[in-house]
């Protein structure tokens, strides 16, 4: 009999949204099926007013969990009570072991530790739920995250061993022949340094800036709208939406820019452009001086406007320290961890241990 894994999203999943975490919990279930396993996904249905009654009326009529949706390999079952019904959920799939990625939903992961299923709890935030502090001695649990700042975060909350497996990032999907003259920044999102952002493309007139993508589900958002309409202004600002296959603007890309504001458990962007040899410039939230390396300059985000314009300028106006930085990229994506089948093993062993095998 075919081991299964059933993957627990704690929100929409693609292709509603497509967040870091969305994509790297797509990409996992990917691998573990690519191995052998059946695979599917439960996570929340959109919001809306009219998907809200639609999924009232089918869990009348069929119980949690009743609608359902197929992306690459794997189904994808979604209910906007999530995860109020994972129990029936996993009944029905009888599942060898669960994976679900955390970040910030303390409902669904007391859920999970009330049924104290064999789970690997991958970590995607910077925000440790004080839940595991408290589990149960006979817990069947394991838990991993994406960067040594998180599991530095999870060590204040819980004695529980966990690992750093950081996300799948198969090379040729980001590598690139040449770059462009860009300063590249995807998502200009408040908390991802938006105002920041805008007003450093204000102030450098001569350089072009490529803005991608963003979070669908904040594009009302009335800071968001402040921070799109000053862009809007600007004509050496170039937006596009979201991205499939991110060399598209890494072709595009002198460098990268990621001035956020807030922590960041990982920085996968980040990640993606080092592979690319896109030398990165970022602030020091979170894990983003460990995935930046030596691929790039970590500014510290109470620095005023004037050093991030320094610093992007040094890029444009010192070749040789430009062309280090791109070598130090590559050879920073080329780390042991950071290596694709090194990740996967990761992966196969956790998944050998939780299935009792």
């Amino acid at each position: 009999m075919q081991d299964k894994v059933l993957s627990i999203v704690p929100r929409g999943y693609l292709p509603e949204l497509a967040g870091g975490l969305e994509i790297c919990a797509m990409e996992t279930i990917e691998f573990y099926i690519a191995q052998g396993y059946i695979g599917a996904v439960a996570a929340k249905c959109a919001s809306s007013p009219h998907k809200k009654l639609k999924s009232r009326i089918q869990n009348k009529l069929k119980g949690p969990f009743p609608s359902k949706y197929k992306i690459k390999n794997h189904w994808v079952f979604t209910d906007y009570w999530h995860p109020s019904g994972l129990s029936v959920l996993f009944e029905k799939l009888t599942p060898s072991f669960v994976l679900c990625h955390v970040s910030m939903c303390d409902d669904l992961l007391q859920k999970l530790i009330d049924i104290n299923y064999p789970t690997l709890f991958y970590i995607h935030t910077r925000e440790i739920s004080s839940l595991f502090g408290k589990l149960p001695a006979d817990h069947r649990f394991m838990f991993a995250c994406e960067s040594t700042y998180i599991k530095a975060q999870f060590e204040q909350v819980s004695n529980a061993p966990i690992e750093v497996i950081r996300p799948i990032l198969p090379p040729e999907k980001f590598q690139i022949s040449e770059t462009g003259k860009a300063i590249l920044v995807i998502n200009p999102h408040p908390k991802k340094g938006g105002r920041l952002i805008a007003e450093i493309a204000r102030l450098l007139p001569a350089r072009q800036f490529l803005i991608v993508g963003g979070w669908a589900n904040t594009q009302h958002d009335p800071e968001v709208l402040e921070i799109e309409q000053a862009l809007k202004q600007l004509p050496n600002v170039t937006r596009q939406a979201h991205v499939d296959d991110m060399r598209t603007v890494f072709r595009q890309a002198y460098c990268l820019l990621m001035p956020c504001v807030v922590a960041e458990a990982f920085g996968r962007t980040a990640a993606e452009a080092l592979i690319a040899g896109i030398p990165v410039v970022a602030s020091n939230q979170g894990a983003l001086p460990e995935t930046v390396g030596t691929g790039g300059i970590i500014v510290d985000i109470e620095a005023p406007v004037s050093h991030w314009i320094e610093q992007l300028e040094k890029l444009f106006n010192d070749r040789d320290f430009y062309r280090n930085l791109q070598q130090q990229a590559i050879a920073t994506s080329q780390q042991e961890v950071r290596q694709a089948t090194y990740i996967q093993q990761q992966l196969l062993d956790h998944a050998k241990r939780l299935s009792g095998k």
